[in-house]
């Protein structure tokens, strides 16, 4: 038997492990429907245990929209942020998590918690429609821009997604600034604050959404939630002007 005979009969096997990759790949973009008793009821599990073991703050609870489709913007501290930021928001919520998180051992709370994977390094642009669509479908989705919790506490610089999808999508977007959360798991009755900041709605300047755009959106946002933190907390963006504009 020829060596190119040997080659072709090899070559199926390798070919489907790569569509079956490919293929469950894909359906990470689709974030799991927990069935609705079960999330109203680790819902209210949630809201109690995190009020045990924490004192939490609520500010700004009448700026929450009754309903989707809008996107929260928060910064991140501890994984206990997960749970706090959306504490009290009304409906079903979704999630933007680091593609890390779906391959390691807590791949499947990730999923469970109705989260969808971002390649942190460039630009995902599967993530991005994964989250247009679910916007889309009414969804309240959560994002924590920085990509990563912040060890130092200060707020680090934002990736220009967070634009993308906000301009794209056309939705409200709810700053919200967390702290205290990185003390959650290290002292019992550690107080948290969580502030949710007036629903901003940007729109790009012209006719066509440009790189300045998403640049600037991305900002805004960020300002905001800079401006409701602690000074000791507004890292990047600490420096900035405390005022922000809607676009």
């Amino acid at each position: 038997m020829s060596a190119d005979r040997q080659e072709q009969q090899q070559d199926p096997q390798p070919t489907q492990k790569k569509q079956e990759k490919t293929e469950k790949q894909k359906n990470l973009y689709e974030p799991y429907v927990t069935p609705r008793p079960l999330y109203e009821l680790l819902r209210v599990i949630a809201i109690v245990v995190l009020h045990l073991i924490a004192r939490i703050r609520i500010r700004g609870r009448y700026n929450i929209p009754r309903k989707g489709p809008y996107i929260i913007v928060s910064n991140h501290l501890s994984w206990t942020d997960v749970p706090l930021v959306p504490l009290h928001v009304p409906g079903r919520v979704v999630y933007m998590a680091k593609e890390e998180l779906f391959y390691s051992k807590l791949g499947w709370l990730v999923r469970f918690l109705g989260a969808f994977p971002v390649k942190r390094n460039w630009a995902d642009r599967q993530a991005i429609r994964a989250a247009g669509e679910q916007l889309q479908k009414g969804k309240v989705f959560v994002i924590f821009p920085e990509g990563t919790r912040s060890k130092s506490r200060a707020l680090g610089k934002a990736f220009n997604g967070l634009g993308m999808i906000a301009l794209r999508a056309g939705v409200p977007v709810l700053p919200v600034a967390i702290w205290g959360s990185e003390n959650v798991l290290k002292k019992f009755g550690a107080e948290v604050t969580i502030s949710y900041g007036e629903p901003l709605h940007l729109k790009p300047k012209g006719a066509k959404m440009t790189r300045e755009d998403i640049e600037e959106a991305t900002e805004t946002v960020m300002l905001k939630i800079a401006e409701m933190l602690p000074p000791q907390y507004r890292g990047y963006y600490g420096d900035q002007p405390p005022v922000v504009k809607e676009s």
